[in-house]
């Protein structure tokens, strides 16, 4: 006997109930879906069937890659209609914050220092998993006492076990510090994709650089870098990771004291800072002996001699963003790019962007103009002057890879006690050299890391008369104009240290290295990092353009990505007013900051 429809329609409804019951347990998902179609035509019959869920928790987090930071209302419940809480969804530009490190300094709560220590731990869980500072501490000592040994020219007694604390955490590296009965500090340095099954040539070879860089530095200049204790780039050893140990440089990182305490008198604030440059500026003027005809990494021979240049390992930074976007739950371990060397400064410049060639119509506009505005780039040539004779000038010097606050240890007053973060350290054209401006110098030139807000008095005016700003705006950015007064006295301190130790270039010199590295350093960024590509070349644009000479961002990149050229008339203006930005350190009539 056949089943009636009615008996049919229950026994289907049980069945997906139970099927409902399933997917919310083995998915958690929130949501479940069971969709059923069967059809029967000229004798044939044809099913279509879906099952799945959704997790709506979710969605907030995925819509932040799509949407830019819109306010929206949350009401509790009918009881509270009348009170709305504001919140705000993440903007797309947050979100990408999460894909790969970015040099942004503030000031963090204690909860938000617990959750970054939380992320930091579930992204490194690889190499912390490799670590045992057990058998750290007992290295570290087998090393201080036979150190000890060779001093004293006899066997000691056992010395008392060392202390390890940390980890803390770099955006690619586990530090942990070791301090010894006598007082004695060390940091040992590991990589964070120093696991065996990922650990490569490339990177083995990359922190043999460092090590043989930072002595170098140690024996040869008195640049401030750390010693080197002992180092072992293969994870195949006692402590099966690849380390370096080094000396402890005690301080402070500059942005903890670039910006001063709260209430600090501004004038021991400009002190300190003057203080720094000058510091810095004679530490990075010693690179300037070690130059090279090609770009890319420094090479040493098997005796620890520095020979030549060979490839280069750079942070792909695409490669990152591209595996957030496929799963923002994924760990944020960097990823690492193999290019050069280089024979010209241009070819380093965009060594990065080769690598991805664009074929989508708006990127391909944004990579032209980026292309352009590298070509305009003013490298150093021709002959300079040591010691008051005439040297031929070579088009690559060796240069800290990425000179951060973080990157620069100080004391209270401002005299530098160390530089570390040598990780990449390269042969770069001189337009990025030594001689280029400190990197946080030149943030106002990249929106996607500056957060400089216009001050306290402009809010109160625009949101009504008493409204306070927003508490702790701008403390940890200097304004526009504070920096273009530093990129002046850098470059006037570089200059004068170069006149004094009988290194400054030809009067017929066209070049002021220093100043050009304003936009030579942000077109750098805009290449290396894809996420402020296209910010850096609008703020460039918008620095370079007067009311009668306006360069529009959106104008500019269409008539690129057709295949055109920039206009012979608006590329000579442009070409004059970025001289003239480089040179004044802004354009007379420009209409931003």
């Amino acid at each position: 006997m056949s089943e009636s429809p009615s008996s049919f329609v229950e026994r289907s409804r049980l069945e997906r109930r139970a099927e409902l019951t399933r997917l919310a347990r083995d998915h958690q998902t929130d949501i479940g879906i069971i969709l059923g179609l069967s059809w029967l035509f000229n004798g044939t019959q044809t099913h279509v069937d879906y099952i799945g869920g959704l997790d709506t928790s979710k969605i907030p987090t995925r819509l932040a890659k799509l949407v830019r930071s819109v306010p929206w209302d949350v009401r509790r419940s009918n009881a509270e209609l009348a009170t709305k809480e504001k919140s705000v969804l993440p903007s797309l530009k947050d979100a990408l914050v999460e894909a790969a490190p970015v040099d942004i300094y503030q000031e963090e709560s204690a909860e938000e220092r617990r959750k970054g220590r939380r992320s930091n731990y579930r992204d490194f869980a690889g190499i912390l998993a490799q670590i045992d500072t057990t058998v750290i501490a007992s290295f570290a000592l087998d090393i201080l006492q036979a150190r000890h040994e060779k001093v004293h020219n006899y066997s000691l007694p056992p010395l008392p076990f060392p202390s390890v604390s940390g980890p803390s955490f770099g955006s690619a590296h586990v530090f942990y510090s070791i301090e010894f009965y006598d007082g004695t500090k060390w940091i040992i340095k590991i990589p964070a994709n120093g696991t065996p099954d990922i650990w490569d040539k490339l990177g083995a070879e990359t922190m043999r650089i460092e090590a043989l860089t930072l002595n170098l530095l140690k024996t040869e200049t008195s640049v401030p870098v750390p010693e080197i204790i002992d180092a072992d780039s293969s994870p195949h050893n006692e402590l099966h990771v690849p380390y370096l140990i080094m000396e402890l440089v005690e301080g402070q990182t500059l942005d903890r004291v670039w910006f001063g305490e709260h209430g600090e008198d501004e004038k021991k604030i400009k002190e300190r800072r003057t203080k720094v440059l000058n510091g810095l500026a004679r530490a990075m003027l010693q690179l300037g002996r070690y130059e090279f005809e090609r770009g890319g990494a420094p090479m040493f021979d098997g005796e620890g001699y520095l020979v030549d240049v060979g490839p280069l390992r750079e942070l792909d930074v695409q490669a990152m963003v591209d595996r957030w976007l496929d799963n923002e739950d994924c760990e944020k371990g960097p990823l690492y790019t193999s290019i050069g060397p280089f024979r010209d400064a241009a070819e380093m410049h965009t060594g990065l962007l080769d690598l991805y060639p664009c074929d989508v119509e708006p990127c391909v506009g944004v990579d032209r103009l980026l292309r352009l505005l590298i070509d305009l780039i003013r490298e150093p040539s021709g002959l300079g002057r040591r010691g008051g004779k005439d040297k031929k000038k070579k088009g690559f010097v060796l240069t800290h890879p990425n000179l951060s606050m973080r990157d620069i240890i100080v004391s209270e007053d401002g005299t530098l006690k160390g530089i570390v973060g040598w990780d990449g350290v390269r042969a770069a054209p001189k337009s990025v050299g030594n001689e280029a401006l400190p990197r946080w110098l030149v943030r106002d030139f990249n929106p996607f890391v500056w957060h400089w807000r216009p001050p306290a008095e402009f809010w109160r005016r625009k949101n009504g008369a008493g409204e306070e700003a927003p508490e702790g705006f701008n403390r940890f950015e200097d304004a526009p104009w504070v920096l273009r007064e530093l990129r002046d006295e850098y470059a006037n301190i570089m200059r004068d240290l170069k006149r004094e130790k009988g290194l400054h270039t030809d009067a017929e010199e066209e070049v002021d290295v220093t100043k050009q590295s304003l936009v030579a350093l942000s077109l750098d960024a805009a290449a290396r990092d894809p996420r402020c590509k296209s910010a850096v070349l609008r703020r460039i644009l918008d620095k370079c353009s007067r009311a009668s000479e306006e360069f529009d961002f959106g104008s500019i990149v269409e008539s690129l990505e057709d295949g055109g050229q920039l206009d012979g008339y608006k590329r000579k203006c442009l070409e004059k007013n970025l001289t003239e930005l480089i040179d004044r350190g802004y354009v007379r009539g420009a209409v931003v900051w």
